[in-house]
């Protein structure tokens, strides 16, 4: 697990290590830079240093203050770097002042006005963390002018300038960097699109903020990386049956949506829970016994009582339609309180109607037992909140009911939270952008849930296996080709032996 800061956390981390702990700004000013010069050693590390020219641009605070520092330790190790300070020098502050003497004392040049494409790289430390407002005028047309330069490196100081750290929402113009050496722990807007389309490479470089000062902090936001998986799936005992793993009841398919209830419930078996039974329209009964005789098929036009007292988890939506069935089913379903659910596709686009006010705190209010699965589009439906703008927030509209159900807000990075934690997804790629790859989704999650697992543990872990599959596909085989088959098929070469 890693920890994804905020603009206020990351601030605050700094903060008590300098204040509180006692360690000298200064210090940590040197170690960052430090990262940084080691990252441009890196990029260069094919070319005779003579024949590198770099040029630091650096803004009038902290940030920029890194960037003199690594202009100096630079010309040091043997490479041609200058500087170009932008911005009212009244405002510096007292670290970029120190980093301006020292590197005064030591040759490094200062310069007023760049020349057209005469750098191998170019350090972005005009804005750091802290900017919350359009750039505009002399900033805009130099950040334009960095991003014209042909065939140079941009390496961007802690985020690329002109990103929010806390959306990845770009505020009127952004450098985009090729890499991004950002420090102590990565930050929301680097991890969030569109901040990671401008982010490039990143480095995340440990310049010594103590351990203290981050649990201090308590960020609410984090990823999982591969080496957490086999410590977070669920514990298999040695002497088990099927009905140790739970049983799942997936309520899914309309007329000629056989193909939803057979990945859903695929997914359930091959992510490890003993009994799947389908709930169908009966038309789609007979193929769903010949595609997937392990699962128990029966219709739900005849009533669904009897078989979601038999579930241990219920997972309800995917081609159930939006017909009046589907609404009896949706509001049968939500009113149990005592096991877990998952809710996806249609059962999210229906829901409005199934709840007596449909405000959005009513949506998020269903219970902890829920799960919903909304992309942007069914995430408008039930908020009344724009598709764009819960685009430029996704971790604001995933997070911000408090208690009530889990959300897993489906996009680039899904986001998944019940109001308390927040989970960033960095697994998958495009290639999931295909029909039935939520069903499978779905599936993998009510899996996770019948063997125990609580919802917003199971959320996150469905989300993160299920891009792993997409991942672990594409390492053999063209992104291009993948259908949602083949992400459960992938399951067997993902999950923990």
């Amino acid at each position: 697990m890693e920890y994804i800061l905020n603009a206020y956390e990351a601030k605050e981390i700094d903060r008590i290590s300098i204040k509180e702990i006692g360690i000298p700004s200064i210090i940590l000013m040197e170690k960052a830079s430090m990262a940084v010069a080691d990252c441009i050693d890196n990029i260069c590390i094919s070319s005779h240093r003579h024949d590198i020219k770099i040029l630091a641009v650096c803004g009038m605070g902290n940030n920029g203050g890194d960037g003199v520092a690594s202009a100096r330790l630079l010309k040091e190790r043997g490479y041609d770097a200058s500087v170009l300070l932008v911005g009212n020098k009244d405002r510096a502050t007292d670290e970029i002042n120190i980093q301006i003497t020292i590197a005064n004392n030591l040759g490094v040049e200062f310069i007023t006005k760049p020349k057209d494409n005469e750098y191998t790289v170019i350090i972005d430390a005009l804005f750091g963390i802290g900017l919350s407002r359009d750039i505009t005028g002399e900033y805009k047309k130099l950040i334009q002018w960095i991003n014209s330069q042909e065939s140079c490196k941009v390496v961007a100081v802690d985020i690329p300038s002109g990103i929010s750290a806390d959306t990845g929402k770009i505020y009127g113009c952004a450098i985009k960097a090729d890499y991004t050496v950002t420090f102590g722990c990565n930050k929301r807007g680097i991890l969030m699109f569109p901040g990671a389309f401008y982010s490039g490479n990143v480095t995340v470089a440990d310049i010594g903020f103590p351990r203290k000062a981050v649990h201090m902090v308590s960020p609410q936001a984090f990823i999982y990386k591969k080496e957490d998986l086999k410590k977070l799936m669920p514990k298999r005992k040695m002497r088990t049956n099927k009905g140790s793993f739970g049983k799942v009841l997936v309520i899914a398919g309309s007329s000629g949506m056989s193909g939803a209830c057979y990945f859903t419930a695929r997914a359930a078996y091959r992510t490890g829970c003993g009994l799947v039974r389908i709930a169908t329209a009966s038309i789609n009964t007979d193929i769903l016994k010949i595609k997937l005789p392990e699962a128990i098929t029966g219709s739900y036009e005849n009533g669904i009582a009897e078989a979601l007292n038999w579930a241990d988890v219920v997972a309800i939506g995917p081609g159930i339609g939006k017909d009046y069935n589907a609404e009896e089913l949706v509001s049968e379903v939500i009113k149990i309180n005592d096991k877990p659910i998952v809710m996806d596709a249609d059962a999210i686009n229906v829901l409005p109607k199934c709840v007596k006010n449909g405000s959005i705190q009513d949506m998020y209010k269903l219970g902890s037992n829920f799960i919903i699965t909304p992309h942007l589009k069914e995430m408008s439906g039930i908020t009344g909140v724009s598709v764009q703008d819960i685009k430029e927030d996704i971790i604001k509209y995933a997070s911000c009911h408090q208690g009530g159900c889990t959300v897993v807000l489906k996009d680039a990075r899904t986001v998944v939270s019940d109001g308390k934690h927040v989970y960033i997804n960095t697994t998958g790629n495009n290639a999931l952008a295909t029909g039935g790859s939520g069903d499978v989704l779905c599936g993998i999650t009510a899996g996770l849930l019948a063997q125990g697992m609580s919802s917003i543990d199971a959320a996150m872990l469905g989300v993160f296996i299920h891009g792993l599959a997409a991942e672990s596909y594409t390492e053999k085989k063209s992104r291009y080709s993948m259908v949602a088959s083949d992400i459960i098929e992938e399951l067997q070469n993902v999950l923990p032996y």
